[in-house]
């Protein structure tokens, strides 16, 4: 027994024409032959496994050679709808999930895309297949490129501006690959959206420049570097090193380090400081700053460079003004110290002085010649005393006349002669315009002594000391180190001492000018301190400079002043004599001093202890002449002097002091006191100051 033709034909065609029904088919048309086709197990049913279907039939013996070959073809045919199925639902499964746009296009038309791509675009999909790609998503500035790169089937990636169907814009990453589906050339194009990315980049790149333009303001050179080779170096490289970028690329570190510490110097992590080498062999400190960091995936050594010379001048300059100000403090701390000695020692040298002249004048014989000695020792202690003051800035220096240099160093040119060493070679360089206003004998001893002491400088007593004075518009630089009150806003007179002798070293210029500071075995250290005390009281300052085994300079400053305009002479008043007298002085030691002196020339003497006790008598009495006390407690000399002017009394005033505050007379009237007694003093003195006070207008 057989099957029909018919029945195999229609079979055949179930099975070919619908694969996923053909096996049912197929059982339908066998059953109407006595055949049984299920797929669970039934009475005498056997089963057939194919393709990892299984099917259960039944059937005559004679059928089975039909039959089971009919059965495996459907099985198969079913096996392989159902993989079919299965790849589909996995290629749209990664279709779904991907994360890019996917199409294929044949000469420039879609024939295919993924749904990510319509999604991208707002396109559904079916107004996406069909259309051009150059019209569907780029837009038009970047079209040439896209077509080209279609047009000559290149491959790769790039970047272009997308573009929606709603029309706004995005950065898309393309990624084309040419390929074949069936015999037909196509272009698989992947599509994907890095706006994200390339802002994220954007930031990156600004990020990073804002990084690199920080490091580049912080360090003068930034340098990277592996294996000790140079990959690159930017900054003031021409500036501090002399080189151009391309000629430090590719040579090694080593090369523009001049003295290494180690050889482990040059893979140092950290902060620390080295000497670089420039092109014309300069050494220049730098501060290093090295970390480790990539560059392309790989490890670099990045070192940021800093040239210290500019910091190194800045502390040498800050030390130097340190040094300067702990010499001022020092020397200004010095000054004080001896200008309150000397002035108690000045008052007590008033009454030694004072009570030897009287003694003196009354006693006679050997008495007289010890009344004598005694004086003449107080006059050497009170020169002493009024070195320290000058010094100190705490004593007028006397009154000033304007003063040609020239005239004065040729008078002591020839007064000299004789005391400076007999090898000493003395020459001057004089200018007409060097003119200051100065007390005579102040200046006199200021260039006595830089002269004398240039001439103790010589070795031997041989050798060569030059004197220059001239008129300069301004000081230079050099000055900074000066001690004194340097002002740029106007001329100067310069006066140098310059010698070829032994010099000094840095230690011993330090100290030149403290008071009782010598290199000299007999000296008592004030020569210098009282000039330097001498030229700050005329507004000037001095410089010294030395090098040890070549000689030294001191040079002083003073204001520069012209020859003044002619003054009417004025007729000194013509005085009788005796008068009364006011005597002003805490001191009582100094205040019966000057009364008995007084009473001893024919004066009636009145005294007051303090300035409110003066004022008292003032008010009261009528006086020839006033001797007033500078520095009392309460009252001061200078405010009493200014409450009789006030008041309209017009009585000569002699002031007295062993100095005179920091600009107390000149906070003075001018024309306001008639003379000025300087302690300590003998009695001829104050006899000639209160006689010329008497005399002069008032």
């Amino acid at each position: 027994m057989s099957l029909p033709p018919a029945v195999l034909a229609r079979a055949l065609t179930a099975l070919i024409e619908a694969p996923e029904t053909g096996l049912s088919t197929l059982a339908t048309l066998l059953s109407e032959h006595g055949v049984r086709v299920a797929r669970e197990a039934g009475e005498g049913t056997r089963p057939l496994e194919h393709h990892g279907e299984t099917v259960h039939f039944a059937c005559a013996p004679e059928l089975s050679v039909v039959v089971e070959p009919l059965l495996r073809a459907a099985l198969a045919r079913l096996a392989d709808k159902e993989e079919r199925q299965r790849i589909h639902e996995r290629m749209e499964l990664l279709s779904a999930a991907s994360f890019e746009g996917l199409f294929v296009h044949v000469d420039g038309s879609i024939i295919d895309a993924n749904a990510r791509m319509s999604e991208m675009l707002g396109f559904s999909h079916e107004e996406v297949l069909g259309r051009a790609p150059l019209e569907l998503c780029v837009v038009p500035e970047d079209r040439a490129q896209v077509l080209e790169r279609m047009q000559n089937r290149v491959e790769g990636e790039y970047v272009i501006t997308g573009t929606r169907k709603d029309g706004s814009q995005f950065r898309a990453e393309l990624q084309a690959k040419q390929g074949r589906l069936g015999k037909r050339p196509v272009r698989v194009v992947a599509f994907r959206d890095v706006t994200a990315r390339e802002r994220t980049q954007a930031l990156l790149r600004e990020s990073e420049q804002r990084l690199r333009d920080l490091a580049e303001q912080a360090f003068d050179i930034m340098v990277l570097s592996r294996d000790r080779v140079v990959l690159d170096a930017r900054g003031r490289l021409t500036q501090l090193l002399g080189y151009q970028r391309e000629e430090v690329i590719g040579r090694t570190v080593e090369e523009f380090v001049a003295i290494p510490r180690s050889s482990t110097e040059f893979e140092r992590i950290g902060t620390f400081e080295t000497m670089l080498r420039a092109k014309d062999g300069e050494e220049i400190p730098a501060a290093v700053t090295a970390v480790y960091s990539t560059l392309e995936g790989e490890p670099v050594r990045v070192s940021g460079l800093r040239d210290l010379r500019e910091a190194r001048r800045h502390e040498t300059e800050r030390r130097r003004l340190e040094q300067r100000v702990e010499r001022s403090e020092r020397l200004n701390s010095l000054g004080v110290l001896a200008g309150g000695i000397a002035h108690d020692f000045n008052n007590l040298l008033v009454g030694v002085l004072g009570n030897a002249d009287l003694l003196a004048r009354r006693l006679v014989g050997e008495d007289r010649a010890i009344a004598e000695s005694i004086r003449s020792a107080g006059r050497s202690a009170a020169d002493l005393t009024r070195q320290m003051l000058v010094y100190a800035g705490r004593r007028e220096t006397g009154p000033r006349t304007l003063i040609a240099l020239g005239p004065l160093l040729e008078e002591l040119h020839g007064l000299l002669a004789a005391s400076l060493s007999k090898g000493a070679e003395l020459s001057l360089e004089i200018d007409a315009g060097a003119t200051v206003l100065a007390d005579r004998a102040a200046l006199t001893q200021v260039v006595m002594n830089l002269l004398t002491n240039a001439s103790d400088a010589l070795r031997e007593g041989r050798g060569h000391i030059r004197a220059k004075a001239q008129r300069v518009p301004a000081l230079g630089g050099r000055w900074q180190d000066a001690l004194g009150a340097v002002s740029p806003a106007r001329e100067w007179v310069l006066l140098e001492v310059r010698d070829d002798g032994v010099g000094m070293d840095e230690a011993t210029v330090g100290r030149v000018f403290e008071p009782f500071f010598t290199t000299k075995e007999q000296g008592h250290g004030l020569g210098l301190a009282s000039c330097l005390g001498i030229v700050s009281a005329h507004g000037g300052a001095v410089l010294v400079e030395s090098t040890l085994g070549v000689g030294s300079t001191f040079s002083v400053a003073l204001p520069a002043y012209d020859a003044p305009a002619a003054t009417p002479a004025v007729t000194p008043k013509v005085v009788t004599a005796g008068g009364r007298i006011l005597v002003v002085d805490d001191e009582p030691l100094v205040r019966q001093l000057l009364v008995q002196a007084l009473q001893f020339d024919g004066f009636e003497v009145l005294e007051a202890p303090d300035g409110a006790a003066a004022l008292e008598v003032l008010a009261r009495t009528t006086l020839d002449v006033v001797v007033l006390d500078l520095t009392m407690p309460g009252l001061d000399g200078a405010e009493v002097l200014r409450r009789i002017r006030q008041s309209g009394n017009q009585v000569p005033v002699v002031l007295s002091s062993g100095y005179a505050r920091e600009g107390l007379e000149a906070a003075l009237e001018p024309g306001s006191f008639q003379g000025f007694l300087s302690k300590p003093f003998v009695l001829d003195d104050l006899t000639a100051v209160v006689q010329q006070a008497r005399r002069q207008p008032t």
